[in-house]
């Protein structure tokens, strides 16, 4: 038989056919047992995978990652401090400024920040000492302030913006664009339609006689007065319908709030009463 090729046959009758059925090899059995034997004997060389190739790359995306978070902080973190009912509160700011503030009063500023823009929210009541340096901006519901280095007082609640300056000089724009200038001695008010009433203050003192505790009015309106009370007492007061009065006086913190609320009562021939929840309501003497 010949070693080179294999013949398949299940037929007699078919040899013929299956004769020319042959299945070459091209190498014997110990010819392909040499082979296999080279290659086995030959040593394992690994394929290396390099799975890491990109770390340089991560790790710039990483880092500008770091980066626009970091910038996102310092740019938008943003500190908020409320001086809660009853209380006065004195803020120091990054750059040595500072604000006084009065009961009821929000003071919004971004101290990462602060050295690029030296802005701020505030609506309340609130003294501000201006360190010279950079614009220092303070924005309200009803207008801007804006100065370099001076004191000034701000009063900024419902829909009234009363600005007073005391040192330097102060820039008042309201939500119309409109603005003023004012020196020491000076305030501006702000009205609903953004016209901005400027005069002379005869006693500028009084404006800011709430850090010490008094509290001045001139024809202002009895639920304004009332408003102050609870702001400055931590109290509820409600009032009857149809108490429409304006208040000129004064009452210090120092006197209990029921002696207080006697004080402003009196002129106007009203009294008030003290409710089951503890808090008090304005209504016509009986």
């Amino acid at each position: 038989m010949n070693r080179n090729k294999r013949h398949i046959s299940s037929n007699p009758d078919n040899g013929d056919f299956f004769d020319k059925v042959t299945i070459p090899y091209q190498k014997n059995k110990e010819e392909v047992w040499a082979a296999l034997s080279s290659r086995l004997e030959e040593p394992y060389k690994p394929k290396t995978i390099h799975l890491f190739s990109y770390r340089p790359a991560m790790a710039i995306a990483a880092a500008l990652l770091a980066l626009v978070a970091l910038f996102s902080v310092m740019r938008f973190y943003t500190t908020n401090i409320t001086c809660p009912a009853g209380q006065h509160l004195t803020v120091s700011l990054p750059d040595g400024s500072s604000v006084e503030m009065n009961a009821g009063s929000v003071l919004k500023y971004r101290p990462f920040w602060w050295w690029a823009s030296r802005d701020l929210r505030f609506e309340g009541e609130g003294f501000f000492k201006v360190q010279k340096g950079s614009a220092f901006r303070v924005r309200s519901c009803m207008g801007q302030t804006t100065v370099l280095g001076t004191t000034f007082n701000i009063f900024s609640r419902d829909k009234t913006y009363k600005v007073t300056c005391f040192t330097g000089k102060v820039k008042v724009t309201s939500k119309t664009k409109e603005e003023v200038i004012l020196g020491p001695g000076y305030s501006a008010q702000v009205i609903e339609s953004g016209k901005i009433i400027v005069r002379k203050e005869k006693m500028p003192e009084a404006t800011v006689s709430w850090m010490d505790n008094m509290f001045n009015f001139t024809a202002a309106p009895l639920a304004e007065v009332m408003k102050e009370v609870e702001r400055q007492y931590g109290v509820t007061i409600s009032m009857e319908p149809g108490l429409i009065f304006y208040y000129t006086g004064f009452f210090s913190k120092e006197k209990p709030v029921e002696e207080v609320l006697s004080i402003i009562c009196k002129p106007f021939g009203i009294t008030y009463v003290k409710t089951a929840d503890g808090s008090y309501k304005i209504i016509s003497n009986p």
